[in-house]
């Protein structure tokens, strides 16, 4: 065995290759949905004015839990809420049922294109004068002519790849919007249609939500009646006022002057 000989061979190849790929994006998009019931109840023909005035004035001092909103004050509750409107001395109670509801979209694309280019790859292999290990020169040469074959295909791959890469990502913001679009439209479909369960829903936990809003209401309307009587009490100069109010019963007791 002497010293290895080697063999080097550049294979060339002008390529026309055209090449296509199927693109894909999905998108999801989420909603919140509630469905409502709701009740009114107009107070005047079952609350006396003085009584309103004073929790009118009491709502506008401050009360645990109420909140003031645009036309009026509202108390929430499980399930829904409760909102008290002075100007028109109206009770309504809501019920809620809420969920999320979510969509899906696709879009999809077919790319092509075409890679053309001259591609050149070198390829080499060893061998012996004496074909030891039956590494002749004419093997030595075939070997080398496959790797620079094999070298350029991977090339055109690689051409290929670096193509259709740059199109998808040209391609990429377009096929997002449209599977946003579809997504949205999906979302859409499916929240009205939870919609309309959510509103049977929340009408059938009305009459449960609608205990839990007048409890809220009339421990309002108890605690101006306190208020206003105390201070009609003592604008009237009682004496021994006490006042006891356990949450469930409110007991007021003075004694007015002679």
């Amino acid at each position: 065995m002497c010293n290895p000989r080697r063999v080097e061979i550049t294979a060339t190849r002008q390529v026309e290759e055209a090449w296509a790929r199927e693109v894909e994006r999905v998108a999801e998009h989420a909603l919140s949905v509630t469905g409502e019931a709701r009740v009114r109840h107009a107070l005047d023909a079952s609350v006396a004015v003085p009584a309103l005035d004073a929790l009118e004035r009491a709502l506008e001092a401050g009360l645990d839990g109420w909140a003031a909103v645009e036309g009026g004050y509202r108390f929430d509750v499980d399930g829904g809420a409760v909102t008290y409107r002075p100007d028109d001395g109206v009770l309504e109670i809501v019920a809620y049922a809420s969920d999320e509801v979510r969509g899906w979209g696709r879009a999809r694309a077919q790319l092509t294109g075409e890679v053309s280019a001259a591609l050149a790859h070198r390829g080499e292999s060893l061998y012996y004068d004496d074909g030891y290990g039956g590494s002749t020169e004419e093997v030595a040469r075939r070997e080398a002519e496959a790797e620079a074959e094999h070298g350029i295909d991977a090339l055109v791959a690689g051409e290929i790849e670096r193509a259709a890469e740059a199109a998808e990502a040209a391609a990429a913001a377009d096929l997002d919007d449209r599977a946003r679009q579809a997504a949205r439209a999906d979302v859409e479909r499916r929240a009205a249609a939870r919609e309309r369960e959510l509103a049977s829903e929340a009408s059938e936990r009305l009459r449960a939500v609608g205990v839990r809003a007048r409890q809220a209401f009339h421990r309002a309307l108890a605690i101006a009646y306190r208020d206003a009587l105390l201070a009609l009490a003592r604008a009237r100069g009682a004496e021994e006022i006490r006042c006891n109010d356990s949450g469930d019963v409110l007991e007021i007791e003075f004694t007015l002057p002679d």
